[in-house]
């Protein structure tokens, strides 16, 4: 797991922070100056990418917060369960249990390959890892 750090202030919408060891992508940011002696601080609006909770945190703008590492990949379907997913990489040939995704769309594309093994065959996910997780980010059928 690899994460890296960053001043709260130089984060954007769209960005990833990690929030109560959760990978979170970060929906709204806003700054607010305080009084006279008080330093600025930054309110952030953020969703879980694992678990979908919404969360916010309040931090003094010179601080410094946790950027989780994205590592992107593609691999291929071994097997379809019902609760998870098995996926070889194409270069490291690693095998990884990866939770089926929560998208209905990608749900709907997993059930079709699960009863039809020849196109499962053909079938390639793209995946990334991040904060020690593996998450399906795409399904791409051949």
């Amino acid at each position: 797991m690899s994460i890296r750090r960053t001043e709260i202030q130089k984060l954007k919408s769209g960005q990833y922070i990690m929030v109560d060891d959760e990978p979170c992508i970060i929906k709204a940011t806003e700054r607010s100056k305080s009084g006279k002696h008080g330093h600025a601080k930054v309110r952030v609006v953020c969703v879980g990418v694992f678990d979908n909770n919404k969360r916010s945190l309040t931090i003094p703008s010179g601080h410094l917060i946790d950027i989780p590492e994205i590592i992107k990949g593609t691999a291929q379907i071994n097997f379809i369960e019902e609760k998870s997913v098995n996926i070889m990489d194409l270069e490291t040939y690693e095998s990884v249990d990866v939770d089926w995704p929560a998208d209905e769309d990608m749900k709907k594309k997993m059930k079709e390959l699960q009863a039809d093994p020849g196109k499962m065959s053909l079938a390639q996910v793209e995946y990334w890892q991040l904060a020690g997780k593996t998450l399906i980010n795409r399904i791409i059928i051949n």
